[in-house]
């Protein structure tokens, strides 16, 4: 197992991704949406590995849009878009904004153009279930 371990710019909010392939392997989609291109966002994921989010109490803000079926995970104190979270029958699914996080391995990568503007709700809960990876997501606990 890979882990590649990356945090806001504040370090907030920290990422663990655990995987079995190198990042090289990993894909790299930029979304054409305005949300994700205004913050120059490249996003990977692995359905079969797993997403670990750890942030300090109160420094996540939530936004939705669009269809608002998506948790787009924001942190409160430098403004980093980290990740975007999609609760399922299954459990926490997760994409991880790797420019966000500075996660290690992307870099000089050309990621793929991605347009999901003729999706509807159905569909991209579908297309998200399938290449979005599992997530566990904690807030820790203040120092005593």
């Amino acid at each position: 197992m890979t882990s590649l371990a990356g945090h806001c710019h504040c370090g907030a909010i920290r990422v663990e991704l655990e995987t079995k392939r190198a990042a090289a392997d990993l894909p790299l989609r930029a979304c054409q949406c305005s949300f994700c291109r205004r913050h120059g966002a490249l996003t990977t994921s692995d359905p079969a590995g797993w997403l670990h989010v750890e942030a300090a109490p109160g420094s996540v803000n939530r936004y939705r849009f669009g269809y608002g079926q998506i948790d787009f995970l924001l942190c409160d104190e430098c403004g980093c878009y980290v990740a975007a979270t999609l609760a399922t029958d299954a459990g926490l699914m997760a994409v991880l904004n790797v420019t966000g996080v500075g996660l290690p391995g992307f870099d000089g990568r050309v990621p793929e153009p991605m347009d999901y503007d003729a999706e509807g709700p159905d569909e991209r809960i579908e297309r998200r279930k399938a290449r979005w990876m599992p997530a566990v997501f904690v807030e820790t606990q203040p120092s005593a």
